[in-house]
């Protein structure tokens, strides 16, 4: 019995040489205490810094951001809703005016829909259905040319005759139906597609399944949203109202245009202004100042006067009556002609 106890004893004092050893060496390895501090305190940790983009300029509202705008610095706290990196907020357009030195956040940056647009384009919807849009087998990025079909009777063609035509051509499509170009596979960022676009093997024979239109066919489009230049607008919309349209699609690899200086200008409903400078009628060629001329319905049915002549110039004065105009009725008895009076 005394042996065991021995035995005991001399394990129990092993074991506290061991964790005497264990604390010996931990205690090493804190941290030694900053000078002024009490030996009872404890240092505080070092808060972590956090990467944030601030604005070095006041940025105002609309106008896309440029690198030099901005500028990186250091947060205490982990930004919540704002921007870690500059290149993010390369090109972005703030939505309010951004003072200089305030950091960025999500809700100062327009988003959406509307990015998709390049500049000087406008998202118009237009009326589709499966004749008028290549049996439905139209995405969001495709390329399409935009036929007229104006009808014989009814409409603009109350003479008798139907007429059909390429009202625009190359639109790019931004949404066909429920789905539009951000949830696309391919996406038609820029006007240029090179020749292994995978859209170009679709549209050859390849790539695209009956599987990917099973969507599609239990719920039919209704409408196509389409990117179109600002000067052509009014084209797209009195065309879709007058007569019904018809969306071809096409290549894109294919960049071929119809060119309209081969054929007369059509008129417009505003008349420009007589006592214009040569600067503003440079003007009156700017994608906006056409649109907002506007067009007619005898200018989209090609019988409209050309918008030349709507031009101030000589040749925009009324013309005076012709002196025939007044000599009232011409009686011609044989060879000899004589007037009844004047009116």
């Amino acid at each position: 019995m005394l042996k065991l106890t021995r035995v005991a004893a001399v394990l129990l004092i092993g074991l506290a040489v061991i964790l005497a050893i264990v604390a010996f060496g931990i205690s090493r390895r804190a941290a030694p205490v900053p000078p002024g501090i009490p030996a009872t305190a404890s240092a505080p940790a070092q808060p972590a810094t956090w990467p944030v983009v601030e604005a070095a300029a006041a940025l105002p509202a609309g106008r896309p951001i440029a690198s030099s705008d901005l500028r990186l610095t250091g947060h205490a706290e982990q930004p919540t809703g704002g921007y870690t990196s500059i290149n993010a907020l390369i090109g972005a357009v703030p939505t309010q005016d951004i003072a200089m030195g305030t950091r960025i956040t999500t809700g100062q940056i327009a988003q959406g829909f509307s990015l998709r647009l390049n500049p000087g384009e406008r998202a118009l919807a237009v009326p589709v259905d499966e004749l008028a849009a290549a049996g439905n087998r139209i995405q969001p990025g495709d390329f399409v040319d935009v036929f007229l079909n104006l009808r014989a009777s009814g409409g603009l063609r109350n003479d008798g005759d139907a007429q059909t035509r390429l009202l625009l051509s190359r639109l790019r499509v931004l949404s066909y139906g429920a789905h539009d170009l951000q949830t696309a596979t391919d996406l038609a960022t820029d006007g240029s597609q090179a020749t292994t676009d995978s859209r170009a093997q679709d549209i050859t024979g390849g790539g695209r399944t009956s599987s990917s239109r099973s969507d599609t066919a239990t719920a039919p489009a209704r409408s196509a949203v389409l990117a179109v230049p600002v000067a052509e607008a009014n084209r797209l919309l009195l065309g879709a109202q007058q007569g019904k349209l018809f969306l071809a699609l096409r290549n894109p690899a294919d960049i071929g245009l119809p060119d309209p200086s081969l054929y007369p200008a059509p008129g417009r409903v505003l008349s420009p202004r007589r006592e214009l400078s040569a600067e503003e009628r440079l003007a009156l060629q700017r994608p906006e100042n056409d649109a907002y001329a506007g067009l007619d319905t005898d200018a989209l049915a090609g019988r409209g006067r050309s918008s030349v002549a709507a031009l101030p110039g000589p040749s925009s004065t009324p013309r005076r009556a012709s002196p025939r105009a007044d000599r009232g009725i011409e009686i011609i008895r044989g060879d000899v002609s004589s007037h009844s009076g004047s009116r």
